[in-house]
């Protein structure tokens, strides 16, 4: 083993180790099949090279010369095998191997070509006096250049068709492509350019040492684009590329520089040969170069690839900010912040569904069209995996990864609602939404950088919902309070403790004779007897309960009862004065109404006992009128006629007028009477009816005291 095989084995340890990794992530993807048998030809290609380069026979090196140049033409075919498993993923085996079988057909042309004399005559072995090691070179024919031609024809051709097929088609298929071209282009770029610059710098016996490292590049970059679940956007990934690229070589550039500066230095001064703290300054100097060195790199890569950017994350974040911090109705939260994620991530597709009970039903947008899904069940595998794992699902990733049936479902899922990605939106890590996103307008899949960026942002919509949800809540109540109080047959007023009416409805207002639109009230403004309620309530605190108040007007007068109480702070402190006016002018025309007709009910009764109140003066008047012919001469007995028809009138006179009194209307004028006496004269009033049904009395009268005011 020499110094130029070492290399080898390690490149060729990584590509096998690289080959099976990628298979293994999904073996049944066509793509991952195919890398791994292209892996499989470049460990050929790499084991040719290992034996060619630590044999001492010439026989062996032409063979392994003969089998790498081969091996190197099947590289080419398999290359463009795998941009057809990439660009035709659902089609099988037998159509692609059809697609590429003039690929194959040149590929073995050029494998018969390498085993002829025509194309290598032999091998002579080189022997390095300084080492000691022999190394083969070959003696090519005429065919060579067939080969060589057949070499970067078939490079051209696949970076031909490569860049077609990035035009024609997108999502993850371009990125995959895009990766296989920034592949090929990395090692061209490292076989030729690098190694001119090299030269330069490094012996060119060391350079050997590279070759083998630029295959592993172009798998690693080939590796990292088709089986990397979480897959970065290739212009991301070309703008790090650039800047550690940039950043490195300034920074070795720099190295060198200063070391080569304090070796010129401390050789002209100390006439130092030792180069020790030529190495540390150069380090120093690096160090404190990288902070600056690195913003100037990242910045130069982001010029470079201006407008490349798939998402501009501070921008979409402070435009979502501003709407998620604004407190709005669940409808026009949603309506924004779909308008704001569908402009940031290039797509015209955005639909969000919320938890309702057991399902997660569309709330945007909210008309239905044809093919679209209108709910997801909270057991279907969709809604499960975001709940589970909370992180974002994008279609083009699930092609990527290892078939299961759960990831088939979700798949299909996803293909049903026409989505290419799908983001949770968590609320203390509880599923409460899923937005779902359409394919982007620009054939980007949606990458590590823009899945992040949707995972933060969904996090801070979960938040916005609930606010909103609360907002909407309160306006809800707001209006179920406004008309709840504007239909009451009551009339409500509230007052702040500063005597400013917050609430006044339009019963309290058509009787206090307000306008109920009126604008800023006091409870000055109202009418007297009722200020006196409130005003009472909001001074001293104490409740006002069931006081009737008359409130005159020019149309006439109102009777209102009135109640008020005080309502306070958490902390005890006072807020203001709730005050219920109950209009009772209708209740008050009842009673009155009520009064009467019991007056014109009890005066039947009483037309019966003062009917034998009349009769005995009428009576009397009879018997001395029948009288009055036969003793009209006497004159005792006009004297007594006289007096005795006047005082039975007067007594007929005084029973009609309490009669009259009875029925008419009238203030009442109290004064104290006996209740045992108006008991007893109310009792010969009746006491001839009781006579005639047969109804025998009894009477109690016990009370000491019975002098009231009547």
């Amino acid at each position: 083993m020499n110094s130029a095989t070492t290399p080898i084995i390690v490149a060729l340890v990584v590509q096998v180790g690289l080959a099976f990794a990628v298979f293994h992530a999904n073996p049944k993807r066509r793509s991952n099949q195919c890398f791994l048998l292209l892996s499989l030809a470049i460990c050929a290609w790499l084991a040719n090279l290992y034996f060619g380069l630590s044999t001492g026979v010439p026989s062996i090196a032409e063979f392994c010369i003969r089998e790498a140049c081969a091996t190197g033409a099947i590289i080419f075919a398999l290359v463009n095998l795998l941009r057809l498993t990439i660009r035709n993923r659902e089609s099988r085996w037998r159509y692609l191997l059809k697609d590429a079988s003039w690929w194959f057909a040149f590929s073995i042309g050029i494998v018969i070509l390498c085993q002829t004399n025509f194309f290598l005559k032999g091998v002579r072995l080189s022997v390095d006096n300084t080492t000691g090691l022999s190394s083969p070179i070959p003696i090519y024919g005429a065919g060579f250049s067939i080969f060589g031609i057949y070499f970067v024809a078939a490079t051209a051709t696949l970076i031909f068709r490569l860049t077609h097929d990035l035009r024609t088609v997108s999502g993850l298929q371009r990125t995959e492509m895009a990766f296989i071209m920034i592949g090929a282009v990395a090692t061209l770029v490292s076989s030729v350019p690098l190694s001119l610059v090299l030269k330069l710098f490094v012996d060119t016996s060391k350079l050997v040492w590279l070759g083998p490292f630029r295959v592993v590049l172009f798998s690693l970059i080939i590796a990292y684009g088709i089986s990397t679940r979480k897959i970065m956007d290739v212009g991301l990934f070309l703008r790090r590329a650039i800047s550690y690229g940039v950043l490195t070589a300034y920074l070795l550039i720099l190295y060198g520089a200063v070391w080569w500066l304090v070796v010129q230095v401390t050789a002209a001064l100390f006439y130092s040969t030792d180069h020790t703290f030529a190495h540390i300054a150069a380090a120093l100097a690096c160090t404190f170069a990288m902070a600056p060195a690195r913003g100037f790199s990242q910045s130069l890569a982001d010029r470079l690839f201006v407008g490349g950017r798939g998402l501009d994350f501070r921008d979409t974040v402070s435009k979502a900010a501003a709407i998620l911090e604004s407190v709005t109705t669940l409808p026009d939260l949603l309506r924004r912040f779909a308008t704001t994620i569908g402009e940031a991530v290039g797509t015209d597709s955005v639909t969000i569904y919320l938890a309702q009970r057991k399902v997660f039903r569309k709330s945007y947008p909210v008309s239905s069209l044809p093919g679209t899904v209108d709910q997801f069940r909270e057991e279907e595998p969709l809604v499960q995996w975001l709940a589970t794992y909370h992180e974002p699902l994008i279609l083009e990733e699930l092609h990527r990864v290892r078939a299961t049936a759960t990831t088939f479902a979700i798949r299909r899922q996803l293909e049903a609602a026409g989505a290419a990605a799908a983001v949770g939106i968590l609320s203390r890590e509880h599923l409460v939404g899923i937005m779902l996103l359409g394919p982007r307008l620009s054939g980007r899949i949606y990458g590590s950088t823009e899945q992040s960026a949707l995972q933060v942002l969904c996090g801070q919509l979960a938040v916005a919902i609930e606010n909103a949800e609360l907002f909407t809540e309160v306006q809800n109540a707001r209006i179920y309070n406004e008309i709840l109080l504007q239909n009451l047959t009551t009339g409500v007023v509230a007052a702040d403790a500063d005597g400013r009416i917050t609430v006044f409805n339009q019963e309290a207002a058509q009787i206090a004779g307000l306008n109920s639109n009126g604008g800023e009230r006091t409870v000055e403004d109202l009418p007297a007897p009722l200020r006196d309620v409130i005003q009472i309530t909001l001074t001293s605190g104490e409740r006002q309960e069931d006081r009737e108040v008359e409130l005159r007007a020019a149309a006439g007068s109102t009777f209102a009862r009135a109640s008020s109480a005080t309502f306070r702070g958490q902390g005890g402190e006072l807020l203001g004065a709730l005050m219920v006016v109950t209009d009772i002018t209708a209740l008050k025309r009842l009673e009155l109404q009520i009064r009467r007709s019991d007056r014109l009910a009890s005066l039947g009764t009483l037309s019966a006992g003062m009917a034998h109140e009349i009769k005995n003066p009428l009576v009397s008047i009879k018997t001395f009128a029948q009288l009055l012919p036969e003793r009209y001469h006497e004159s005792d007995f006009r004297a007594t006629f006289s007096s005795l028809i006047v005082h039975e009138i007067d007594r007929i006179d005084s029973l009609v007028n309490q009669l009259l009194r009875f029925a008419r209307p009238a203030k009442p004028l109290l004064r104290p009477m006996h209740v045992h006496e108006v008991l007893e004269k109310t009792l010969q009033l009746v006491q001839h009816r009781l006579y005639q049904k047969e109804i025998k009395l009894t009477q109690t009268l016990e009370a000491s005291l019975d002098t009231i005011r009547a």
